[in-house]
């Protein structure tokens, strides 16, 4: 039987300052060269991974020198994704580690350095890949819920959380007079083209505009975009109604809008 109970959540910004540590560590190793780097940080990445966030050196500093500088959290997340995607790190450190031992130095920053791509990915937009992978995983085997916990309520929700109200608005160039669809994506979201054609076919009056989180990092840390889709709809005049984080939230967000529709007055 599969255990529904979820460890005790994190705050977010410890992840992410791991991961903009590691990936300013590798660029600054390969510039000079310091293929010393790659095993550090691959032992980095497996205290924390393995053990927790009070044995990962940089997650260690977040906790006791900066987080408390810093105001709480808006919200919590679930620790099993981001230490999955440390381990897929130390997977790829490690070989990287092997290929430079083995004298094969290109193969080795070919490896390192997509690492740093993906960890300041993760860094500067919230977008975490491994993440990503870990929640599929989850899904395709019917495991355990990943959550996150607001702040604000103190509740756990699943990733299918959706959040109606409040007084955002989209930007302007995104307002088209019409009630507005905004579907941010990257190249790693085999499930976005199949929201989007959801989205397009249940609301054809609706726009809709498709932001791939690599060219538009500013808004979509704005929006505390973690992961991909996270869809805003927002009315005509461009004030934000549901953020919908994850396809399962869109669906049931375009389901209750067809429900509502056909309700009579």
């Amino acid at each position: 039987m599969t255990s529904t109970q979820a460890p005790a959540p994190i705050d977010p910004r410890g992840p992410r300052t791991n991961q903009a540590v590691l990936s300013c560590a590798l660029v600054i190793g390969f510039v000079l060269g310091a293929q010393w780097v790659a095993p550090l940080f691959a032992v980095v990445l497996f205290l924390g991974a393995a053990f927790g966030a009070s044995y990962g050196p940089v997650l260690r500093f977040f906790q006791v020198v900066i987080k408390p500088r810093l105001s709480p959290p808006s919200e919590l997340e679930d620790p099993r994704p981001p230490r999955f995607a440390a381990s897929v790190g130390v997977v790829f450190l490690t070989a990287a580690s092997a290929a430079f031992a083995a004298g094969a130095s290109t193969f080795g920053w070919v490896l390192s350095l997509i690492v740093a791509g993906l960890a300041a990915l993760a860094a500067i937009s919230g977008i975490c890949v491994g993440c990503e992978m870990y929640v599929l995983l989850v899904r395709l085997r019917g495991g355990v819920r990943v959550v996150t916990v607001d702040r604000s309520t103190g509740h756990g929700a699943s990733a299918r959380d959706i959040h109606h109200g409040g007084d955002t608005m989209i930007p302007a160039e995104f307002r088209d007079g019409a009630p507005v669809w905004l579907v941010f994506t990257t190249q790693y979201c085999a499930v976005c083209p199949r929201i989007v054609e959801e989205i397009r076919t249940k609301r054809p009056d609706d726009a809709v505009h498709i932001l791939d989180v690599a060219d538009h990092t500013a808004l979509a840390a704005s929006y505390r975009v973690r992961r991909a889709p996270t869809v805003l709809r927002a009315d005509a005049s461009g004030l934000v109604l549901s953020r919908l984080s994850g396809a399962d939230a869109v669906l049931v967000e375009l389901e209750a809008l067809a429900t509502t529709e056909i309700l009579p007055a």
